[in-house]
């Protein structure tokens, strides 16, 4: 994430000289009308004064819309360019896994890294850090113009504010444990959902239809349950903050009309405009806390990911060409987490020969197979082929020498030549047509002997 943003760093510093701007602009237009409501209507040249004052009000308006416009459109496109990176690199990322890294996860959970958790990185860029950041720089310049209008007038306002702003942060703290309980909950249903899917032959076999339809319920029951809190919550706080602000306001009026009697009406006018005014900001800042929390949960994940220090390193090692000759095992020890699948397996595989592995369910079957490809590594021994220690080639020229044909067909959503070539663009399209020639005439052979 670091990089993403290093990358990015002149464009955030335009970014945030945009909206700068457009927010000094924004502040700026009450105070013209503190100068309007503030000005000498006996003085002779009062119809100059009104018209400067109007004029430069009217010219303000129009720059801050074509600056806000071109903030926007400025910020989104960066922010866009920063997502595109993040997916970039997060799909690139979990492509170079090994495959004990894989093991570490539910397919559910890489799933949602790749999708909704991205889409909510989206959300925080888009929307999220922008409205935070674009706030927060107002509510700071609506504080300074307040200490110009009057500056006992500004530190009631300015107390009104931090008053509503602690209360918020408190029901956002409230709300962020809240969130995190439910997403947890999604999590472990994302899960059940998973493995229910993946199981469902034996849940009818079985008739675990029940037991399946109590278990997701309880944790459906278990999320309703913090949302309703989460619900109560969000909803306190704005009449919350509507009763203290009004606090505010009267203390503002009680100060200009009983205690301090030269302070000026466009004072007045201005110091109230931007204390109601700041509520806008500071609702809008909690809500998108609210929804950064999300967000921020999302980001932890997929640095989770980011973080895995376990990448296949598939170009290191011996480029060998072309391995021809018979396979050896050598004291060939493996486990998976812990538990050991192959145990000082030895066994040579002589060159052109045809060998059958039979065995019950978890002997190591499919692991003999995984170790010769190196998709795992073993613990001990050595894996020869052609003389060649496998753990000395590199991984990429080891798996270009070897043809492997899964139990399960894979399409993938690609054109018919990549699927039938996976993308070797060496082979020719005579050669493809040449294949399925013989494929063909295989197929007929064995269908006309069976018809027989």
């Amino acid at each position: 994430m670091k990089q993403i943003i290093k990358k990015h760093i002149k464009s955030f510093i335009v970014a945030s000289i945009l909206i700068f701007i457009a927010n000094i602009l924004s502040v700026l237009h009450p105070y013209i009308m503190k100068q309007v409501v503030d000005v000498d209507f006996t003085a002779i040249n009062i119809k100059e004064i009104l018209m400067k004052l109007l004029g430069a009000y009217l010219v303000i308006h129009i720059i801050l819309a074509i600056m806000k416009n071109l903030r926007n459109i400025y910020v989104n496109k960066l922010m866009a360019k920063v997502l595109k990176d993040i997916r970039e690199k997060l799909f690139c990322k979990v492509l170079k896994f090994k495959m004990k890294t894989y093991n570490k996860y539910n397919s559910s959970e890489i799933y949602t890294r790749l999708t909704s958790d991205a889409d909510n990185l989206f959300n925080l860029f888009f929307g999220t850090l922008e409205i935070l950041v674009n706030n927060v720089v107002y509510i700071i310049l609506m504080v300074i113009m307040m200490f110009f209008a009057n500056v006992n007038l500004a530190l009631i306002g300015c107390t009104t504010i931090v008053i509503v702003g602690y209360s918020s942060l408190i029901f956002t703290k409230k709300l962020k444990h809240l969130d995190n309980k439910v997403l947890d909950t999604r999590d472990i249903e994302h899960k059940e959902f998973s493995e229910m899917y993946n199981k469902n032959k034996l849940t009818y076999l079985f008739g675990l239809q029940n037991d399946n339809i109590n278990a997701t319920n309880k944790l459906f029951d278990k999320e309703l349950k913090f949302r309703k809190r989460y619900i109560f919550i969000h909803h306190f706080m704005y009449p919350a903050s509507l009763i203290l602000e009004a606090l505010g306001i009267y203390a503002i009026l009680y100060y200009a009309l009983n205690i301090n009697l030269n302070v000026s009406l466009g004072s007045i006018y201005l110091v109230l405009f931007y204390v109601k005014q700041c509520r806008s900001p500071l609702s809008e800042m909690f809500d998108q806390l609210e929804e950064m929390q999300t967000c921020l949960n999302s980001l932890r994940k997929i640095n989770g990911v980011l973080k895995e220090i376990n990448d296949e390193d598939i170009e290191s090692g011996l480029d060998a060409k072309e391995l021809n000759g018979d396979i050896e095992f050598k004291n060939v020890c493996m486990k998976y987490s812990g538990e050991m699948i192959l145990k000082n397996v030895s066994f040579i595989i002589k060159k052109g020969s045809k060998v059958t592995i039979a065995g019950r369910t978890g002997v190591g079957k499919t692991t003999l197979t995984n170790v010769l490809m190196r998709l795992y590594d073993i613990q001990s021994g050595q894996i020869l082929i052609d003389d060649y220690d496998i753990s000395k080639i590199s991984i990429k020229s080891l798996r270009e020498n070897i043809s492997y044909i899964s139990q399960n067909p894979y399409i993938f959503h690609d054109t018919l030549r990549n699927n039938i070539t996976l993308g070797n663009e060496d082979i020719t399209d005579e050669e493809i047509l040449k294949i399925i020639n013989q494929l063909e005439t295989s197929f007929n052979k064995i269908f006309n002997e069976n018809a027989k």
